[in-house]
């Protein structure tokens, strides 16, 4: 009888435990500022206070953005439809960054981001071509989206896009942003898998942030 006691106070213990355990294990992830994110050096203010921006910052030839990428167009194709997703090119004040930012902005203006994106980070991954010259882009233009190697110049060269470059660089200076994946949310907050830990934990953080500035704005869902 002691023994059969015994053994029922032990399997006791363990259940005890297992269920501990489990609710450990259940606990949503938190969120603490400093840790998984913080605040932007100018904080910028919405367009629209009734919708929040998410903005990455990144770089082509970034090993880091490319294996993020995957996580974050899969968010992008479930994101609430008050948030608006946009992405910015930072050079991390590398000739060959501007170089990727020209091209982002030239497959943009050309209506072939859908096709070149994936191209450009899977180019320099993937296949080992760095793309550091004009001349490896325009020619992977025209063979991966059939732009010609004019049609690209003209672009790639052109005004709007030397606009949009350094309009780019300049806000990745006014919020702070020094290395990439970086996650900008509402224009106040920053994130990214070097802060969080990992590609899962920056989407959750992404989605806390995203509720965070709707509560700071009184925004209801």
């Amino acid at each position: 009888m002691p023994m059969r006691r015994a053994l029922r106070g032990l399997i006791a213990a363990v259940l005890s435990l297992s269920a501990i355990a489990c609710s450990a294990a259940d606990k949503p992830a938190s969120f603490e500022e400093g840790k998984q994110y913080k605040q932007v050096n100018e904080v910028q203010a919405p367009a629209d206070k009734k919708r929040v921006q998410v903005a990455e910052f990144f770089w082509y030839g970034c090993p880091h953005c490319y294996a993020f990428d995957p996580s974050l167009r899969a968010w992008e194709k479930t994101k609430p439809a008050d948030v608006d997703f946009v992405r910015y090119p930072n050079s991390l004040g590398h000739p060959q960054g501007l170089l990727h930012s020209r091209a982002f902005y030239t497959e943009q203006a050309l209506g072939v981001f859908d096709t070149m994106h994936t191209a450009l980070f899977d180019a320099i991954h993937k296949d080992g071509n760095p793309l550091i010259s004009e001349a490896q882009i325009a020619a992977l233009f025209q063979s991966k989206a059939g732009i010609d190697p004019d049609k690209f110049s003209g672009t790639f060269n052109g005004f709007v896009v030397d606009a949009e470059v350094r309009q780019a660089e300049n806000l990745a200076r006014s919020y702070g942003v020094f290395s990439v994946p970086t996650i900008i949310v509402g224009g106040k907050y920053m994130t990214g898998p070097a802060m969080t830990g990992g590609l899962d934990q920056t989407i959750a953080t992404i989605n806390f942030l995203v509720d965070k500035v709707r509560k700071e704005r009184g925004i209801k869902k």
